[in-house]
């Protein structure tokens, strides 16, 4: 069994990483044209990353905005792809030992 603390899990998206997971997503059920405008709005959204502390703003490096709408379906995204990643390596690899 595999588990996963998602404390914080917001901040830590690799945003470049959810690009190509949702790209790769996108052109199975889209033309490449619709896939790349898409690509670029997500883009933007995942750019807009602003917080507030203490009557300052700050543009964190990475991750996406914690307590947004969208931020969830990006985590449940990059998670999904995660355990598919891992499911389809221990098939793998059960299947090199058998």
């Amino acid at each position: 069994m595999l588990t996963h603390d998602t404390s914080g899990l917001c901040v830590n998206i690799p945003t470049k990483e959810i690009l190509r997971i949702t790209k790769s997503l996108l052109l199975k059920r889209n033309d490449a044209r619709n896939t790349k405008h898409l690509i670029t709005i997500l883009d933007d959204i995942l750019q807009q990353n602003y917080l507030s502390f203490k009557n300052l703003i700050y543009q964190p490096e990475t991750g996406v905005s914690e307590g947004s709408h969208f931020s969830s379906a990006m985590a449940e995204i990059f998670l999904q792809n995660m355990e598919n990643s891992c499911l389809i390596q221990r098939t793998q690899h059960s299947t090199l030992h058998t």
